[in-house]
């Protein structure tokens, strides 16, 4: 039983253009506020907070932008103040807030108990926790965190960071008076933008996991079973049985490989950067609470918090390091075959034109030859004689020896000039 409970739901989603121009806005949250009976302008509004009351339950509904990601703050409500309510309701008001999120869900649980023994209130916050989710089983709550003198209570839960939306962070807080309830409501849109900095971390970590898998798959990423698999497109050295069209295909498939290797160190910069910007702006924020919070009464110990901030997001940049590190000689390597393929190219494109100059003027040495033997017997032979032919066949040979003759000697004198 909890006095007053409060399930509050914060949701990011990455805005989606459609066509490059308009931002799509995501049919489940549509569908949310359709569901509350919120008006339509609530979700252009971002200066206030909407309240609804659908049967039971009450709350308000909250749509803010935060940069290029769309937030959202609902909070629901049994409306009696004084009473205690079954736990039950937590399962209740998630079903009407059920929504995706690509970028990451928080769910907080909220209530109060008259009680002060800490026994009390871990058995109410796991009661709850199996009512939000629908199960028997008994959760792993992380203790020893509090905030204004309330318990927080973190649920420990395995997570798949290849499906942020099925990834909740979800925490208990369990108060000791009512006044209390009401102070933590005045930090909500402290804790809005703490826990969107928090997913942004965790969805930039999975971003760079996903490019480092596209990177092992494609056989880029030097990691110890892809390695031996790694391929440099260098076609054989052996200019003599080497054909320009195959350097070209290999070239081809060198430079396809370099913009893949190019994108994927780039995709990892831009993570690595993002990850940066949210762990500083996570850790200013967390001051922040801590700072007002340790001005009013009540004990605020946020251990669980701050060690996602110090180990758990340094890890992540730690990995996107190391990656980026070792992607970046294989991309100078690569570069390097490049160069050296198209210099193999550009040699065996010298030696094809030299070839064909070669040809063209030993064919020319000894067309002219012909031409002007032909020429000179012409007027020298005597004319032939009716039945005699004899003179034009003397002609006809000499005219291909004089071809033959000097081609030979000019073929003989390019190749020994071209040795030298």
């Amino acid at each position: 039983m909890l006095i007053y409970p409060h399930l509050l739901l914060f949701a990011y989603n990455l805005e989606e253009k459609s066509d490059g121009k308009e931002i799509s806005q995501p049919k489940s949250w549509e569908a949310l506020r359709t569901r509350l009976k919120v008006p339509p302008e609530a979700d252009f509004n971002s200066e206030r907070n909407y309240p609804f009351a659908v049967d039971d339950v009450h709350g308000f509904y909250q749509r803010i932008s935060l940069g290029e990601t769309d937030s959202l703050l609902v909070s629901t409500f049994i409306k009696d103040e004084d009473k205690p309510q079954d736990v039950s309701c937590f399962y209740k008001f998630r079903q009407k807030l059920e929504l995706q999120a690509n970028v990451g869900r928080t769910w907080l649980i909220l209530g109060y108990l008259n009680s002060a023994s800490d026994a009390d209130r871990e058995k109410a916050a796991k009661e709850a926790y199996k009512a939000l989710n629908g199960i028997q089983q008994e959760p792993k709550l992380k203790q020893g965190n509090y905030f204004l003198g309330s318990t927080i209570f973190e649920a420990l839960q395995p997570q798949d960071l290849t499906k942020l939306e099925n990834n909740d962070f979800i925490l208990i807080c369990i108060c000791p008076y009512k006044k209390t309830m009401e102070r933590i409501a005045t930090f909500y849109y402290e804790w809005l933008w703490l826990f969107y900095y928090r997913h942004k971390i965790l969805c930039t970590y999975s971003n760079s996991r996903i490019v480092k898998k596209l990177l092992e798959t494609e056989g880029l990423f030097p990691s110890r079973s892809t390695i031996p698999e790694i391929q440099f497109y260098l076609p054989d050295l052996n200019l003599a049985n080497l054909y320009l069209e195959q350097i070209k295909i290999d070239l081809h498939k060198n430079l396809l490989m370099l913009s893949k290797q190019t994108a994927g160190l780039e995709s990892l910069a831009l993570q690595l950067q993002t990850l940066k910007t949210n762990m500083k702006n996570y850790k200013n924020r967390l001051e922040k609470i801590k700072e007002i919070a340790n001005n009013e009464i009540g004990l605020t110990k946020l251990n669980f918090l701050e060690e996602f901030g110090e180990a758990v997001a340094s890890k992540y940049q730690g990995e996107i390091e190391q990656d980026y590190t070792s992607l970046s000689p294989g991309l100078r390597i690569r570069e390097k075959y490049i160069d050296t393929i198209r210099g193999i190219m550009e040699v065996s494109q010298a030696e094809r034109d030299r070839t064909l100059t070669n040809t063209i003027a030993i064919v020319g040495i000894a067309v002219a030859s012909s031409t002007i033997t032909t020429t000179i017997l012409s007027t020298q032979l005597p004319q032939p004689q009716p039945k005699n032919s004899i003179s034009l066949t003397i002609a006809f040979c000499l005219s291909i020896s004089a071809a033959i003759i000097p081609a030979a000697i000019a073929f003989i004198l390019l190749r020994k000039f071209r040795r030298k």
